[in-house]
Parts: structure tokens; C-alpha cells; sequence
């Protein structure tokens, strides 16, 4: 992680911290793990249960908590159309981190069918180079 800094010297928080994938991961797992890292606590969980609770509602069908973008996204699974809400972050350049608390797919054979495709049919044929 990299933060970047204004003209005064001071810390741009709006948009000046730079992740990498893994950065903005481990900060996903965090959040899911309920504030820890391992076994240490680095935001108390009751403070996050309660900033992913929706406080308004803004365009496209989506709330905002405390710091966190929330919504509901539709999607096609094997036993047909299904709904899961999301918890988001969204930054600067494009960045997205979200969050689905209760999807996961682990164990199954075809775990890795999903991320394969997105690097092949969608990551590498966008990079510019």
C-alpha cells in the first residue's frame, strides 16, 4: 500500500491510497472475519455489523452504511435466478472490493472454473500493453 500526499503535506484520503490486489484482499477477509486479522482484532465487530447497516438510500438501487456501499445483485446460479446482498468499497481508478458474506465455493470440483474464466475472457484481453 502506498498513501499519497497533498500539497499541504497532509494524507489524501479521499483517493490517495494506492492497494494491490492482495492489500485490498486481505482487507476484504478482515472485514468478513468481523474486524480480525488472524487472531488479533483490528476493528471491533460490533462498530461493522452495525456500518454495514443501510443509512441512505442513493442511485442505482443502492444504500450507503458507514463508509460502505451496499446493494442486492441478481444473478443466474444452477437453480436459477438468486439474489445475495454485498457489501462494497469503491475507489479511485476503478478499484472495487465486494464483499458477499454469505457466498463462498469451497470444496466443490469446480472451484476454479469461475476465476480462470474472469482472467481469460475478461482480465487479460483488457490490458493494454
Amino acid at each position: 500500500m502506498q498513501w499519497r500526499f497533498g500539497l499541504n503535506g497532509e494524507r489524501n484520503f479521499a483517493s490517495g491510497i494506492g492497494m494491490r490486489p492482495r492489500d485490498l484482499a486481505r482487507i476484504g477477509q478482515m472485514l468478513l472475519d468481523m474486524g480480525k486479522a488472524g487472531e488479533r482484532q483490528i476493528v471491533p465487530g460490533d462498530w461493522l455489523e452495525e456500518s454495514f447497516k443501510p443509512q441512505v438510500t442513493i442511485r442505482d438501487r443502492r444504500e450507503y452504511g458507514c463508509y460502505w456501499y451496499l446493494g442486492e445483485m441478481v444473478f443466474n446460479s444452477a437453480d436459477g435466478p438468486r439474489a445475495e446482498r454485498w457489501i462494497a468499497a469503491f475507489g479511485n481508478g476503478g478499484q472495487r472490493l465486494y464483499l458477499f458474506p454469505r457466498l463462498g465455493n469451497y470444496n466443490k470440483r469446480d472451484q476454479g472454473r469461475p476465476p480462470n474464466r474472469v482472467l481469460t475472457e475478461i482480465i487479460l484481453p483488457s490490458l493494454h500493453y
